[in-house]
């Protein structure tokens, strides 16, 4: 008898090319699964019409970045409620693919290697989510992409895809993606027309903080973030503990932390993230901990008007500064603004501030306009994390303008009526300059309170303390200047006086008038303007025809009559120094 041996080598074939070798390609797809960001969305073409020399309907393409061949089978394209599951396919190392239509598959096949899903998910003009599962359910690919993207209006009108500048950056969305400059309106199965390096060096890290209830917080990223699971964040002050941190977004952008103990109303909290935090390129966070409490109901003058610009620049926008004078921590969204048209009395359909919940701290700015890269870009006194992006202002006439702010139930908050004839009378052409109040706490309504912010500032101060200032309200004396001079040429310092008038009782009028060395009269400031217990009034150093005065010393005669018939009579002396 024959005696046969069978003889099993074992042999260490752990590279993928040995694998290859030995067992063909088909086993690599049962060793490896993708990691995220291995195959990412690299072209979307969500408005197809009018065609330029591509087919008129709607396409995606994803590229495998990584080194290694994926079967695709049983992985998702998500959009929402709306998601198609991939047939038996594999993409290469290298290789771009076509997604679109099973119906439009033909159409888009001459292109390069193409699949049609049924159902396609619609691509929405605007904008949207659109998310790549693999069939475990794990985020492979992402991006909520935006018309505001394409940066030319012509092309934002269709016919042109959306294309991603650099690959190596995947998770970088606004600012790695623009329309394509290809003459045929896109690159579909193809190197993208759009491909430069374009490194992610920045991430901003936690961009806004909100409360869904006393034991749950929401915080919002501007980059996916996938380590934050294991790194949970903390809060000062101590005492409180988060015990767990889940995302509730597709992107992982946004998640809920659990706290151990409910926070309490009325103090502030700040959440720190920590270093080991990173986006997906590795980024830390630039930005501090965010500040964050229990949002309390807005009343009357918590929050004010303090910047307008109403006259901006050609195809740049408005923009409204608002400035919580309360010591409560304030909810954007319970805010609205609204127009009056004063010659019909009817007020406009009231506009919210943002839909989305943000803390508005004391003492903290919130700029609100159609386009924050523009105001940013445009004002570089200004400072971004302040300024919001809001779906739509209430009316702003380049001449005179009624503005009102209100809460949910709408009531009045507060209000403000401008005109063109409020900015500084000295200045040649007044387009692209913002109104600025000279104090924060002064009265929205009164036209004195207002100014021109000043060149040196680059005309206006969105997101931070205006250029031109009052100083801070003295409430001991009884008449207080914010200054002995001024100096009104408009450069942001001492360019006016503020004149604090402390009375006492609630029925005080005040009649200010300012003469000059000569006992001339020069300006009547305000005349029996009803102060309650206190006043601030301004003088810009001009006269009552609106000129400028020279340089000299001048009289401020302020006259006080109290509720009980009693006068009192102040004199002081404000030099103007040109």
């Amino acid at each position: 008898m024959k005696k046969v041996f069978l003889v099993i080598l074992c042999l260490p074939v752990l590279v993928c090319g040995q694998i290859t070798e030995i067992f063909g390609s088909g086993a690599v797809n049962n060793l490896l699964r993708a990691q995220t960001g291995d195959v990412v969305f690299t072209e979307i073409m969500a408005d197809p019409l009018p065609e330029v020399s591509l087919p008129g309907e709607e396409y995606l393409e994803i590229y495998n970045r990584s080194p290694n061949r994926y079967n695709l089978e049983g992985w998702k394209l998500v959009a929402d409620d709306q998601q198609a599951i991939f047939p038996p396919i594999e993409i290469d190392p290298g290789e771009y693919m076509i997604l679109c239509s099973y119906s439009d598959t033909s159409l888009f096949s001459p292109f390069g290697k193409t699949l049609g899903l049924k159902p396609f998910p619609a691509l929405i003009n605007d904008g949207r989510i659109l998310t790549l599962m693999d069939s475990p359910g794990n985020l492979i690919a992402g991006v909520e992409y935006s018309s505001a993207w394409y940066g030319n209006a012509l092309k934002a009108e269709g016919g042109w895809s959306l294309e991603m500048i650099d690959t190596g950056f995947p998770f970088c969305f606004e600012g790695n993606w623009e329309a394509s400059t290809s003459r045929k309106g896109g690159t579909p199965g193809n190197v993208n027309s759009s491909s430069r390096s374009n490194p992610d060096n920045l991430f901003s890290g936690a961009i806004n903080l909100f409360l869904i209830d006393s034991l749950t917080i929401t915080v919002v990223f501007n980059e996916p973030v996938f380590s934050l699971s294991g790194n949970i964040p903390e809060i000062t002050p101590g005492g409180i503990r988060i015990i767990s941190a889940s995302p509730c977004d597709p992107l992982c952008r946004r998640f809920n932390l659990i706290l151990d103990k409910a926070i309490k109303r009325g103090e502030v909290y700040t959440l720190n993230i920590p270093e080991s935090v990173t986006d997906f390129a590795g980024n830390r966070a630039s930005g501090d901990g965010l500040r964050f409490g229990i949002p309390e109901p807005v009343e009357r003058r918590d929050i004010v008007f303090n910047e307008l610009l109403f006259n901006p620049l050609p195809e740049d926008p408005d923009y409204i500064e608002l400035f919580n004078l309360s010591e409560k921590v304030i909810d954007a969204s319970e805010l609205f603004l609204a127009s009056v048209d004063d010659e019909t009395g009817k007020t406009s359909i009231a506009k919210q501030v943002t839909a989305e919940q943000r803390c508005i701290l004391p003492g903290a700015f919130f700029v609100v306009t159609n386009d924050p890269e523009k105001v940013t870009s445009g004002y570089p006194a200004s400072v971004r994390e302040n300024i919001f992006k809001s779906a739509s202002l209430p009316s702003m006439p380049d001449d005179r303008g009624h503005l009102l702010l209100l809460n949910r139930q709408m009531d009045l908050i507060d209000i403000v009526i401008y005109n063109e004839k409020m900015h500084y009378s000295l200045l040649a052409e007044d387009e692209g300059i913002s109104l600025e109040k000279i104090r924060p706490d002064l009265s929205s309504d009164e036209s004195m309170n207002w100014h021109s912010a000043s060149e040196s500032s680059g005309w206006g101060t969105p997101g931070a303390e205006n250029s031109v200032s009052g100083g801070e309200l003295s409430v001991t004396d009884e008449v207080v200047f914010s200054s002995a001079k001024i100096s009104p040429d408009n450069d942001g310092f001492e360019d006016v006086l503020v004149i604090d008038i402390n009375g006492n009782g609630l029925g005080n009028t005040v009649s200010v008038t300012v003469f000059d060395e000569t006992g001339s009269l020069v300006r009547k400031v305000a005349e029996n303007y009803f102060a309650g217990s206190s006043a601030s009034l301004v003088w810009d150093g001009t006269e009552d025809d609106g000129s400028l005065v020279p340089s000299g010393i001048y009289i401020v005669l302020i006259e006080l009559f109290d509720d009980r018939g009693k006068t009192k009579r102040w004199k002081k002396v404000c030099a103007v120094v040109r």
